[in-house]
């Protein structure tokens, strides 16, 4: 991966929308949030205003005029110089061809796993799972407003991949739950217990 010295997501983002078209910080900020942009890019004015200072410094971008609507104060446009749509072709570039190291907070929680009981374990992973549907209901119904109002779907692709991970892990939930109440995960073959810090489950909690 590149050494970028502006390596934030958010300037991503905002190299990405200057690369359609010119656009004051608002304006950038509302659009994001109409593609769902924050679901994926951490947001908020400080951090967008600290980005776009940091492209300025890097000559990524330039200011081309100020305007001022009503009593709305000044707002600067901004379009991107020509290294800096360099810059951004090369950065999506990678991004999709080179995997990146992530640390995702589910993963280290299944890490440890085996220290809460296996009872306890699956009640905690059937709540997760009533989240994860719900995410992936309201992230449809989303998607599908957004094509209503005429937004093209390629600016929500990154939902839609989204919404194909939950149902990966929704069907990998569910399975591990199984595992855990029919004992799979912890007894061996002859019964000894394996699971770190509990009882076995007992039938009547392999029922449940």
């Amino acid at each position: 991966m590149a050494n970028r010295k502006v390596s934030n997501m958010l300037a991503l983002a905002v190299l990405s929308l200057l690369n359609e078209r010119p656009m004051h910080p608002y304006e950038i900020a509302a659009t994001m949030k109409q593609r769902g942009i924050p679901d994926v890019i951490k947001l908020n004015n400080g951090s967008l205003y600290s980005v776009v200072d940091s492209l300025l410094k890097q000559a990524w971008i330039v200011p081309l005029e100020t305007q001022r609507e009503g009593k709305h104060p000044e707002r600067t446009i901004y379009a991107p110089t020509d290294a800096g749509v360099a810059e951004f072709h090369d950065w999506i570039r990678e991004l999709i061809y080179a995997p990146v190291k992530e640390y995702p907070h589910l993963p280290v929680a299944l890490s440890f796993i085996g220290h809460i009981s296996p009872k306890e374990t699956a009640a905690l992973l059937e709540q997760r799972i009533i989240f994860v549907q719900k995410d992936i209901v309201q992230r449809r119904a989303g998607n599908d407003y957004a094509v209503s109002q005429g937004l093209a779907r390629i600016f929500i692709i990154e939902q839609e991949f989204i919404v194909n991970q939950l149902e990966a892990e929704l069907a990998w939930l569910r399975s591990f739950i199984r595992e855990i109440k029919d004992g799979v995960l912890t007894r061996l073959e002859d019964g000894e217990q394996v699971w770190i810090n509990s009882t076995p489950m007992d039938d009547e909690d392999s029922d449940a």
